[in-house]
């Protein structure tokens, strides 16, 4: 969706009124720093004039004086204003980003899930550094043209009305040159930042995804579709250049038919004693001075559209809002780990629910599992669970709190949850087991060594302070997994939720995950989305899923004698070892 210029600078205001004294500084810096050298056509003219009138040369000495003045001042004048600009900008995209920052953080699960990785990080870093000079630099030096042309335009009409007609004749069709390259100079730069965030978004996947692409030989595919997308970014990038190419001879043929009629006006004038030499030599100068802003309005023009354009995409992610959970307040010191399903409905469109009137409740240090087909809604409860979404209809409640009555800081202590896929963060084991939290060093080592990490401590140099590389890349699977175990025990929480926690690791593995849960489960309750039925036959309860509603529920032993469905789902698997 398009919007109008000036709504996005109103945007963009607010992120400039904390520096608004500084940038007034600027401004007013940016206005000497453009008239000041006026000074030199003028006393050009005088200089001449004195020695065409036989004037004595000492006269010329002041007014030499006062040209340097005025260039020194001009000079010193764009120096602080640099300093000024530089200090505005900075302070600009500190402030923008880190509001945008917030504001995707803020969002609920859904917007990550429509929203490629590549295309967020395009936004948050290109586009947002291509605004952060709009309201400091691309604005201050665009009006410093204008001023220019209006200054330089009143000048010359007070010098000689008849030379200065001979270059505004030709300022209203430079100005229709540069608003129609304006106009397509906005949707071009529109589609080439589209186009590069369409780039990046297949350069994450394929560097994220080049582990697939090299096992499924993908490799002449993925470069064949890169290829594509860069092929579509150069066309519009070359589209773009194109309009450049168009308006620069344009202008500059302006310019020298501008020139050539001041050149004959003023030598018709200068022979009939009409305009003396003075005025010619000023004229030309200020001549240049004049044509110099619309060559260089140009630039400020095409780094206006980039900033506005990059402007529209990142203002494009702040109105875009997601629904997200309200957080309560209601404090829960110590929860003892009741938790309780009351005729649960959710579908991530409402239209088609994927958990259908689900009830059940798992008493405090028991554990209930959650088995069925892929799609019957298992993990979707778990995420229920976590509050990355909150029920269509019924309510989740732990110790007969509501959860989205429940205060955050206490929800992650009755909460503790294990993914099937864990994210490691690039820091190191100790970081990836406080994420940020003030945790004494003897207890993440203790929970290392709780998940039988302790061996591999041993044998690292640096012990849990050891990088775990990208994404946990210098751990292996089953590594991984135990580690966001010791994550998820960190605060010491009642209920634990494991969300298929052993789908992708090794048998040596799932054995030490499945010694440590049933060691460190305690007098934990237990919420566990099974894989493998095998690591769930202890359970104190099974609930069986399908399209989104309970089946069957009961001991292992109790649904194996019933002949239902988890009783075929268990033949199933042990003769293909999975579901």
């Amino acid at each position: 969706m398009k919007t109008s210029d000036s709504s996005l600078v109103r945007r963009l205001w607010p992120y400039a009124k904390p520096v608004r004294l500084l940038l007034g500084l600027a401004a007013i810096l940016m206005v000497a720093e453009e008239l000041l050298p006026f000074a030199g056509p003028h006393l050009l003219k005088k200089v001449i004039d004195h020695l065409e009138a036989g004037g004595p040369v000492s006269g010329v000495h002041s007014m030499a004086a006062l040209f340097l003045a005025a260039v020194l001042a001009a000079a010193f004048s764009g120096f602080l204003r640099a300093v000024a600009i530089e200090n505005v900008s900075a302070r600009i995209v500190h402030g923008l980003r880190t509001s945008l920052w917030r504001h995707v953080q803020g969002q609920g699960m859904a917007f990550f899930h429509k929203r490629p990785l590549g295309e967020l990080m395009t936004r948050l870093n290109n586009d947002v550094d291509s605004v952060n000079r709009l309201l400091s630099e691309v604005v201050l030096d665009l009006s410093g043209s204008v001023l220019m042309i209006v200054f330089g335009s009143a000048y010359m009409l007070a010098s000689d009305w008849r030379l200065a007609l001979c270059c505004l004749l030709f300022l209203p069709p430079m100005l229709l040159a540069t608003h129609i390259f304006r106009i397509k100079v906005r949707d071009s730069n529109r589609e080439v930042r589209q186009e590069l965030s369409i780039l990046n978004t297949s350069l994450q996947e394929n560097l994220s995804g080049s582990a697939l692409v090299r096992i499924f030989g993908l490799e002449q595919r993925r470069q064949k579709e890169f290829a594509r997308h860069n092929a579509d970014y150069r066309t519009a990038w070359f589209r773009n250049v194109d309009y450049y190419s168009r308006y620069f001879p344009v202008l500059n043929l302006l310019t020298e038919l501008a020139t050539a009629l001041l050149f004959l006006v003023g030598t018709w004038l200068f022979a009939r004693d009409m305009a003396s030499l003075g005025t010619l030599a000023s004229f030309s100068w200020t001549m240049g001075m004049f044509f110099r802003p619309l060559r260089e309005l140009s630039d400020r023009i095409t780094n206006l559209q980039q900033s506005l354009t990059a402007a529209e995409r990142v203002f494009s992610v702040f109105d875009e809002r997601s629904v997200v959970p309200a957080d309560g307040t209601h404090p829960l010191p110590a929860p003892a780990g009741e938790v309780e399903f009351r005729d649960v409905v959710f579908g991530y469109a409402p239209s088609n629910p994927v958990v259908k009137g689900i009830s059940f409740t798992i008493r405090p240090g028991t554990t209930t599992a959650l088995v069925g087909a892929t799609g019957s809604g298992k993990s979707t409860l778990a995420a229920l669970l976590a509050r990355f979404h909150d029920p269509d209809s019924g309510s989740i409640s732990v110790d007969g709190v509501d959860l989205r009555e429940l205060a955050p800081h206490d929800r992650g202590k009755a909460f503790g949850i294990v993914l099937q896929e864990p994210y490691l963060f690039p820091g190191s084991l100790a970081d990836n087991v406080a994420l940020g939290r003030d945790v004494p060093r003897e207890r993440i080592e203790s929970l290392l060594r709780e998940v039988r990490l302790g061996d591999l401590l041993d044998t690292l140099p640096q012990g849990m302070d050891t990088p775990v590389g990208e994404r946990g890349a210098r751990l292996s699977t089953g590594q991984r997994q135990l580690l966001s175990f010791a994550r998820a025990l960190c605060q010491d929480p009642a209920v634990l939720v494991l969300d298929e926690a052993t789908a992708s690791i090794d048998s040596q593995s799932e054995e030490a995950l499945q010694e440590v849960t049933n060691r460190l489960l305690g007098e934990r309750s237990a919420l566990v989305i099974a894989h493998r039925l095998a690591t769930i036959r202890d359970a104190d309860e099974i609930i069986v899923l399908a399209h989104g509603e309970v089946r069957e529920r009961g001991t292992h032993s109790e649904l194996l004698e019933k002949q239902g469905l988890y009783a075929r789902l268990w033949t199933l698997q042990g003769s293909r070892g999975t579901l």
